[in-house]
């Protein structure tokens, strides 16, 4: 494995959600590797907002084949976007990795991205790309409800996510407010059922003793010890207990065809126009989305590909387009609004 320098960045600047704002991404996809070939050298700075033990391979491929040396910086998403917004025109970093839209929209709207070139948008569907091309998916996951099987009757699971206000759920629900995913989810809300609807809806998970937990995977632990019956995460935590312990008494349930709980999300890729270097930080973000670089990425957390034409890992339910909302997510929402919509529910850590 290639010894590299990096750093990790913590969680030390205040919470990107409240002044983030929802964007775009996508592209088609190719199983060719990257352009670049080994010798070329040169180095690239990479702050990503995904995690070490799920990137450090495909980055070490790259390097191997490209002969580009990767100084990657760890660290949260929202953080790493203020970085970048912080350091401007003398910023250091040649490539932005997010874990979710919104980082990226941040940046965006702040005309802090580079165009990247047709040939990397050419490789994921329109649909999971910035409407302009500033950054383009490389991860999708869906938003499902996980639930303990020994707790939870199939015949007893809702209709929609929007039944989970319900008296047959009353105490029996987590979630995680102040979680990326979920704040995304609250503003797909609001454009598929509208803000009044979606209000509604927080308001009455919290009148319903709904139990707030700090991130996804408290949530599917939680669930898988029993503490709670169910909880709304992202797909892959379901498949990552099963994998440590298949015998767990958990499930993963997706909500029917195009409902609203069924959102399906995007980790996302860019090239901050501050880089140095743009040819160089292009072609890493071609490997990102080459059949090469997608195949080790899902593989780390399960999750599917954004790439047209590479499959998704077995042990990812299958997934098309009509097993998710219609939702635009080129589309822009004020994310301050929506974190302050949450809070005012009533849900709180």
């Amino acid at each position: 494995m290639t010894s590299r320098p990096r750093a990790i960045i913590g969680a030390s600047i205040a919470t990107l959600a409240s002044v983030l704002v929802l964007s775009a991404c996508g592209t088609s996809s190719d199983t060719t590797a990257s352009s670049a070939t080994a010798g070329d050298g040169g180095a690239l700075t990479v702050y990503s907002g995904r995690e070490e033990k799920y990137m450090e391979p495909v980055f070490d491929a790259y390097e191997k084949q490209s002969g580009t040396t990767l100084d990657v910086r760890y660290g949260d998403s929202a953080d790493l976007a203020l970085l970048v917004d912080e350091e401007g025109d003398k910023g250091r970093a040649d490539v932005f990795i997010a874990q979710s839209p919104i980082s990226q929209s941040y940046l965006d709207q702040k005309d802090l991205l580079s165009p990247l070139p047709q040939a990397v948008l050419d490789q994921v569907p329109a649909r999971l790309r910035a409407a302009d091309g500033d950054w383009v998916g490389i991860a999708g996951r869906q938003r499902v409800l996980i639930y303990n099987t020994d707790l939870v009757k199939e015949s007893d699971l809702p209709g929609s996510v929007l039944d989970l206000t319900g008296d047959a759920y009353r105490g029996k629900v987590a979630v995680a407010p102040s979680n990326a995913s979920f704040q995304d989810f609250v503003a797909a809300l609001n454009q598929i059922e509208g803000k009044e609807k979606a209000d509604a809806w927080l308001k009455g998970l919290a009148a319903n003793g709904a139990k707030a937990y700090a991130k996804n995977s408290a949530i599917a632990e939680a669930v898988a010890r029993g503490e709670i019956p169910m909880g709304l995460v992202n797909h892959y935590y379901v498949l990552e207990i099963l994998e440590d312990d298949p015998n767990a008494p958990i499930a993963a349930y997706r909500f029917p065809g195009t409902d609203a709980g069924s959102l399906f999300l995007v980790a996302t890729a860019s090239v901050p126009k501050a880089s140095p270097d743009k040819a160089q930080a292009d072609d890493l973000v071609k490997f990102l989305v080459s059949g090469m670089g997608q195949k080790m990425i899902i593989a780390g957390e399960g999750e599917y590909p954004t790439a047209t034409g590479v499959s998704a890992p077995g042990r990812a339910p299958a997934l098309t387009e009509g097993d998710y909302p219609a939702y635009d997510l080129t589309g822009q929402t004020d994310l301050r609004a929506v974190a302050e919509q949450i809070r005012e529910s009533g849900l709180a850590n």
